[in-house]
């Protein structure tokens, strides 16, 4: 850290010695010696002190029921005095705006979040506690590092651009804010800055500091608040400290020694530091957390209100992914929160959604060493919860597309207030009809499905691939009668809606095939945030017993050049692809080799083969003989757009992205494609088709490209 001491080109005498002097602190220093801090205060060691008087220290006895300082235990004692002995010694100017760059701060650094380093490192730490580890039955020793002391200094609040009197009389209302020239210091306004010993800065303040626990103590040790704390206490883990054992393993009697954390999702809110290592000195002395804990009251009423109805039967019944997403709600890992920043939106929480309730209300509300405590009596449905992924948190039927939704990383996008989405869930029946299943093992459950290999778990792409297929932004739901395509998020896919049912346009393929007797729409029905709809759009269910998915055959290209059932519907343009030698022995399309996407408008096989009767197909004759290939070739190509000439977003439909334009066809000749609203109409070399409307204008949707049908050859 340094040496921020300041020597004086003459001396005073120790810190002690000048207390002593002064005549008024007796209990404070009496205090000081039976803890042991006689010999660092008289000269052993280089330090800031925080002195409160005799009248500051008589009544902070008599309102702890303690008659003389002597009636205080040794280590209450130590924790008590330790808090008011900070390492190093800071003039007034470093704790009004510490810079843990050391002197050599240049007037420009200065003023980077000046005043923001407010925390001190103290002398004051709680004793070795022993801990149960729930997951393996181990006693370990927990370390508890030293606390810090926050000094709340006027340039602190200039930099939050907040009023100081108001917010910090918030969490110390029996505190006078007299830190406008300078600093208070947690609990108590600073008489006298800067009294210069040989071995330190004396600060005389106006009333004992109460040493800080953390949020997690603060917590744990208030009733009110055991549902939330246990449910945080569900993902303890102790971590062993290789430092903290040697340094003090021995001399405590533990050859391993722990810090108390809660994972990698949760903020450590049980360990004293941000950070556990020393040499993160401006972490430490900046970054805390800030937790907004609901009551047991309010985590019963949001339990009645919105699990219950989703078929829970109590919170321990709660989805453990589910319950983490909750208490995440509550959780500020960037610093400590004041009201005015609540009022004013500025704090939002790890999901980028304001915290939403009124601080004026709060009641239980504490500084603490490691950041700040709101205890919460009445909760709202946090944004994320009342947004259309919504059922997957509520409903239990419903969890395995939590588990999807957060695999594929996009709960935060789909939550989002500023876009309106439709979105599909499936049941939990649905997605296990594709052999998935959630497992929980001893680190969380997830998402698990038979390979060649055996088990393995659901891969991220597969997880994101089926959430975007089933969501949608641009409409306000689905029509139930009447017909609908929408694009979803998933590029090149497409849900159908016809009557009230819905199909992806992968599914709708299958009635492509000749034999074909399968119906692929099946009914939809809105999930309904209780009586209304979520609070960025709609969400539906739907039935079948199989999950939507997206087009993963063999494509368009494949099915063109091996075509030679007459029952297909594009059975004349695939046999005139092959005749004009477009296609080659290994069953690629030529002109299509390289091709990513491509569109084809293909004439129906009863308007190709008039067209061949009359002999108007070019480099063929009326009878079918090809006269030639390559008039033939070229004059098919007019039917064809690619991506390679033209940026392709989307595939055909009335409303499709794919706008009215004139299109590069794959021969280099216009094709003019025109959206009427309500049908579709295509010009070539002036003369115009119109698609056909006996499949709803819902395109052929494959991986590789797209047809429609159109009523006339060109």
């Amino acid at each position: 850290m340094g040496d921020y001491y300041d020597a004086p080109s003459w001396f005073q005498g120790s810190a002690w010695k000048i207390l002593e002097a002064k005549g008024d602190y007796s209990i404070f220093l009496k205090g000081a010696e039976l803890a042991g801090y006689k010999p660092i205060m008289n000269g052993n060691s280089i330090l800031t002190i925080m002195a409160p008087d005799d009248k500051a220290f008589s009544e902070y006895l008599s309102k702890h029921g303690y008659s003389d300082i002597s009636e205080v235990n040794t280590s209450e004692l130590q924790k008590l005095i330790g808090f008011h002995l900070l390492y190093y010694s800071y003039n007034k100017d470093k704790l009004v705006n510490f810079r843990p760059e050391g002197d050599l701060a240049t007037d420009e650094e200065k003023e980077k979040n000046a005043g923001m380093y407010y925390k001190f490192r103290t002398r004051s730490s709680n004793t070795p506690t022993v801990e149960i580890e729930a997951s393996t039955g181990r006693r370990r020793t927990v370390y508890h590092l030293d606390r810090f002391i926050p000094v709340f200094s006027s340039r602190f609040f200039q930099t939050k651009t907040l009023d100081a009197a108001s917010n910090y009389n918030y969490f110390y209302p029996n505190t006078i804010w007299k830190g406008d020239e300078g600093f208070n210091v947690s609990n108590a306004a600073v008489n006298e800055y800067g009294i210069l010993a040989d071995n330190g800065y004396i600060y005389t303040v106006d009333q004992v500091l109460e040493p800080l626990e953390t949020i997690y103590t603060k917590m744990k040790t208030n009733g009110n608040y055991s549902i939330f704390s246990n449910l945080y206490d569900q993902n303890t883990s102790y971590v062993y400290d290789a430092t903290l054992s040697k340094d003090y393993g021995t001399s405590l009697g533990a050859d391993s020694l722990f810090i108390h954390t809660h994972g990698s999702d949760l903020p450590a809110i049980a360990v004293e530091w941000y950070s556990t290592k020393y040499a993160d000195v401006a972490d430490n002395a900046s970054k805390a957390y800030s937790v907004f804990a609901p009551s047991d009251d309010a985590m019963n009423k949001f339990f009645d209100d919105y699990w219950e109805q989703g078929g829970y039967e109590s919170l321990s019944d709660v989805d453990a992914l589910a319950m983490k997403y909750l208490l995440k709600q509550f959780v500020y890992p960037d610093g400590i929160v004041f009201p005015e920043e609540i009022k004013s939106g500025k704090v939002k929480n790890v999901y980028d959604m304001n915290f939403n309730f009124d601080p004026d209300k709060v009641t239980d509300k504490s500084m603490c060493v490691n950041g700040v405590f709101y205890g919460l009596n009445t909760i709202d449905t946090p944004l994320l919860f009342g947004s259309v992924v919504g059922p997957a948190f509520r409903n239990k039927n419903n969890n395995y597309y939590l588990y999807m939704l957060a695999g594929a990383g996009l709960i935060v996008s789909y939550s989002s207030q500023d876009t309106k989405y439709v979105l599909l869930m499936p049941s939990n029946e649905i997605i296990q009809s594709e052999g998935i299943s959630l497992r929980t093992y001893a680190d969380g459950s997830r998402l698990q499905q038979e390979t060649e290999d055996g088990l393995a778990d659901v891969s991220t792409s597969v997880m994101r691939d089926v959430v975007n297929l089933h969501t949608v932004t641009g409409v306000q739901s689905l029509k139930e009668t009447g017909t609908q395509i929408l694009a979803t998020q998933m590029g090149f896919n497409y849900l159908f809606v016809k009557d009230g049912n819905i199909t992806t346009s992968a599914a709708y393929t299958q009635l492509l095939e000749p034999d074909n007797n399968v119906n692929p729409f099946v009914s939809f029905s809105e999930i309904k945030n209780g009586n209304a709809s979520w609070n960025n759009g709609k969400t539906y269910s739907y039935g079948g017993d199989k999950l939507f998915k997206a087009e993963d055959g063999d494509g368009l290209k494949h099915r063109l050049a091996v075509c030679n059932d007459s029952r297909y519907v594009y059975y004349q343009f695939a046999k005139l692809l092959q005749k004009s030698g477009m296609v080659t022995s290994n069953d690629a399309i030529l002109d299509l080799i390289g091709t990513s996407h491509f569109i084809s408008f293909i004439p129906t096989n009863q308007a190709i083969s008039d067209a061949i009767s009359a002999g108007k197909i070019p480099g063929m004759n009326s009878s079918g003989t090809v006269t030639s290939a390559s008039q033939l070739r070229q004059y098919l190509l007019n039917y064809i757009i690619r991506d390679k000439e033209n940026a392709i977003v989307a595939y055909p439909y009335p409303g499709s992205d794919m706008k009215s334009a004139t299109y590069i066809s794959a021969n280099g000749n216009p094709l003019i494609y025109t959206d009427n609203g309500s049908s579709i109409t295509i010009n070539i070399n002036g003369e115009s088709a119109n698609v056909v409307s006996t499949y709803n204008y819902f395109p052929f949707a494959f991986n590789d490209g797209c047809f429609q049908l159109i009523n006339t050859v060109l």
